[in-house]
């Protein structure tokens, strides 16, 4: 019995090691990556700031193919919505890519106008087809589409591209796709293509493939700033793609070069130097790595004729702002069309951010995140002993408040040092008071400083311009011993974060409310119906209670139910914060549905 038990023990031990090996660790634990990582990153850090261009055989079909428009919003994904083999697709969309507009001079200023300080470009996307000119055998000649060189004979449209934007001082990024839909070697060989001779993959000699074509990008083109992988699974990810040699030999290629996390599955996972969230906003960013959002101007990254679902200037700037008063970087893309024409869309919004930039980069360039979790009117960066407010939703009061008990020191609007701006007694934290301005030309930008190191106030939620008291998930205290959380949009900038995995009862959300006005409030619940996920909660404050029963059911947006009406008595103006706090009483299936917010709504007298 004794040697069973130690048997048992070193199969455990055994077990427990094969584990650990299948498990990635950060750069696959190939040397020369993590000693590096603080000086390579130095550059990323500062920029905040890039520019994606998505340009491919794709754009020449612009979301169209043989007439038949494909509604989805990846427009680059046009060959699989299609299910179209190579062959057909290179035939229609080869004359199609004419270059009649192409001009990367201009695409260089243009990014470099927007305030920009890096870009990052498709090299080879999905469909297999690179813009650099390959040696590789298979690139050269082929049965399948012939070659995989998109550019035409004598002319390499990726070193045109990186030789403009390194001439305007700009660090250059290679977007390089690990899946291939043409090679035969490839995980997803023949999924679009048929297989008439039975030929049965060769992964590694996929591999090889791959690593010719990533020596040729860091060693034929200069400097190579980012290699930008994408994309991994659960199936395939790490060793998968031969990341142990490729790593190894990639940065002595390019010694200074950064890696994202795209080797390995999960976009928010911490292998490689960069995180990379999709479309959407991690709510409270991510701690303990480096991060970028790559986001679209409309909803597809390559060109789509039919897309017009553009995002508006001031949408853009949130976007931009969120994403690094949170401490992540901003990648916003670029789809020209296989003319090489930038939108003009685009290019407006471009020159737009690159307007505001002009006058506010400093609150942008070399910025860490802010040390609030959420403000009412808008965001905060800050640097050294600076603090950076961007002021995008004044409060009804014309007057915003920063939670700290510091002294001030001074507070001016950026681009307007001469002029200081006085602050407003305020019962917890400093007021400003803010002059109306448009928000079509951007937020307002003020620079703070303070004396000492930061204090932090608690943070109160005050009324809108127009009364109401939005009680958002954002700024909500969450009590949970659960996992109950913030859960960020995926895909739809409009969806709101939203309190998700609310699964005891004994977890409670709260708020802290400032109250500028007493009186009588409709209460209203923004949620989002799920099929198993019902309960009641009760809303209330120290003198009114309000409860409200979730049907469980099908829903595919955010929808508004009234739950009642609350007093708020003339008292609650003299105390500091008036607290609200929302509880369940019961919980059926799975979990209380997704709630963004509770919105309380003055009645009129």
């Amino acid at each position: 019995m004794k040697y069973q038990i130690i048997i048992y023990l070193l199969l455990l031990l055994h077990i427990k090691d094969l584990t650990a090996q299948t498990k990635s660790e950060p750069f696959e634990g190939v040397p020369g990556w993590l000693e590096t990582q603080e000086k390579r990153l130095a550059w990323f850090q500062d920029a905040r700031f890039g520019v994606f261009i998505h340009w491919g055989l794709y754009s020449a079909a612009g979301g169209v193919f043989k007439g038949e428009t494909y509604p989805q919003h990846y427009a680059e994904w046009i060959q699989t919505w299609g299910k179209i083999p190579s062959k057909q697709y290179t035939e229609h969309l080869k004359p199609k890519f004419t270059l009649r507009d192409f001009d990367p001079k201009q695409w260089a200023k243009l990014v470099k106008k927007s305030g920009a300080k890096y870009m990052v470009l498709t090299a080879r996307h999905h469909e297999g087809f690179s813009l650099f000119n390959s040696n590789q055998p298979f690139a050269l000649q082929n049965d399948v589409t012939g070659t995989a060189n998109l550019s035409p004979a004598g002319r390499d449209l990726y070193r045109e591209i990186m030789e403009a934007f390194q001439q305007e001082g700009l660090k250059t990024g290679a977007y390089y796709s690990l899946l291939d839909w043409q090679h035969p070697d490839s995980y997803e060989a023949f999924r679009l293509n048929p297989n008439p001779t039975g030929h049965v993959p060769d992964h590694e000699r996929y591999k090889d493939y791959m690593y010719g074509q990533i020596k040729e990008l860091a060693n034929n083109y200069g400097s190579l700033d980012v290699l930008w992988a994408d994309f991994s699974s659960k199936d395939h990810e790490g060793e998968s793609w031969g990341t142990k040699r490729i790593l190894t030999d990639l940065i002595k290629w390019q010694p200074n070069i950064l890696i994202n996390n795209r080797f390995w599955n999960g976009l928010e996972n911490k292998n490689g130097d960069i995180g990379t969230p999709e479309k959407y906003v991690p709510p409270t960013g991510i701690s303990g790595t480096n991060w970028e959002v790559n986001h679209t101007m409309n909803e597809s990254y390559g060109y789509s004729a039919h897309d017009q679902n553009w995002k508006s200037f001031p949408q853009i700037m949130r976007l931009l702002v969120e994403t690094v008063s949170k401490g992540g970087n901003f990648l916003l893309n670029v789809g020209p069309d296989g003319n090489g024409k930038i939108p003009d869309q685009a290019v407006e919004i471009l020159e737009r951010v690159g307007k505001w930039m002009s006058v506010n980069s400093e609150s942008i360039y070399g910025t860490q995140a802010s040390p609030f979790r959420k403000l009412d009117w808008g965001y905060c960066t800050i640097k050294e002993n600076k603090l950076y407010l961007h002021v995008f939703d004044i409060p009804s009061s014309n007057i915003i408040n920063i939670p700290l008990k510091n002294t001030v020191k001074s507070v001016q609007e950026l681009g307007a040092e001469h002029s200081q701006m006085e602050t407003v007694p305020q019962e917890i934290g400093i007021g400003i008071s803010i002059p109306p301005f448009s928000l079509e030309n951007g937020p307002k930008v003020l620079v703070m400083e303070v004396e000492g190191a930061l204090e932090m106030e608690e943070s109160v939620t005050q009324a809108l311009s127009d009364g109401r008291i939005v009680l958002s998930a954002d700024n909500a205290d969450i009590q949970t011993a659960h996992g109950m959380r913030i859960s960020g949009a995926r895909h739809d900038f409009k969806r709101p974060n939203a309190v998700a995995g609310w699964s005891h009862t004994d977890d409670k959300v709260s708020w802290k409310v400032k109250i500028q006005r007493p009186g009588q409030y409709d209460v209203l619940i923004n949620y989002l119906p799920l099929p198993e996920h019902g309960g009641t909660v009760v809303f209330h404050t120290e003198s009114s209670k309000l409860t409200y029963n979730f049907e469980a059911k099908e829903g595919k947006s955010f929808e508004e139910a009234r739950i009642g009406t609350i007093e708020i008595p003339q008292k609650a103006i003299g105390e500091p914060f008036l607290p609200f706090v929302l509880e369940a009483l019961s919980i059926e299936g799975d979990a209380l549905p997704e709630i963004s917010a509770v919105s309380l709504v003055p009645k009129q007298d």
